[in-house]
């Protein structure tokens, strides 16, 4: 292994072989692939470092690398998805072919961190002919007529959240109140 001025200790340095380099940052150790790549205009290749993981005196954890805060994105799930699920088809029929984009604003007015707001360059209310607040008036009495319940009871689901974290994504816990009202209206929250 090449002569290095930084001293790890025995547990860390098990791990220093040829194709690999070790950070430190703060009191943890990270393991890496260390390759090399040409770089057009560089005199010498590059390296390129890939993450393998975190080192512990147990041994290496492998793909456990920290998530970056910013790198997390929380958006209002369970209501949408109720009102999304609840929309009758009586209410759909007359709005043909625009009803998912009608009543993906309505939910915006409704909700406005939905997780449907997480679709960019969608149409606004100016591209339809439609009087939203009576598109909204409509919508809420057809799911009162037809599921009995009032939207305002399914404001308790407003607090249950898709949670974005790079590529994955998770659902909050669900709370006992609204796994009942969920139960109850036989609505299913997976993802």
């Amino acid at each position: 292994m090449p002569v290095t001025e930084k001293t790890y200790p025995d547990w860390v340095q098990a791990y220093r072989v040829r194709g690999t380099t070790i950070k430190k940052k703060g009191d943890s150790y990270y393991l890496y692939k260390r390759t090399s790549k040409r770089v057009p205009g560089k005199k010498y290749p590059q390296p390129v470092d890939t993450y393998i993981g975190v080192i512990t005196p147990d041994g290496i954890i492998e793909g456990k690398k920290k998530l970056s805060l910013t790198d997390i994105e929380v958006w209002e799930y369970g209501y949408s998805k109720a009102v999304r699920d609840l929309c009758p088809d009586s209410w759909k029929k007359p709005l043909g072919g625009d009803w998912e984009d009608v009543l993906r604003l309505i939910i915006l007015k409704w909700s406005p961190t939905s997780y449907l707001g997480r679709e960019a360059g969608e149409k606004t209310e100016r591209d339809f002919r439609y009087q939203f607040p009576a598109q909204m008036a409509s919508l809420r009495r057809r799911i009162f007529k037809e599921h009995g319940v009032d939207l305002k009871d399914l404001e308790m689901l407003k607090t249950l959240y898709l949670v974005v974290l790079g590529k994955e994504s998770a659902l909050s816990k669900i709370s006992p109140g609204q796994k009942m009202l969920i139960d109850r209206l036989g609505l299913e929250m997976e993802m």
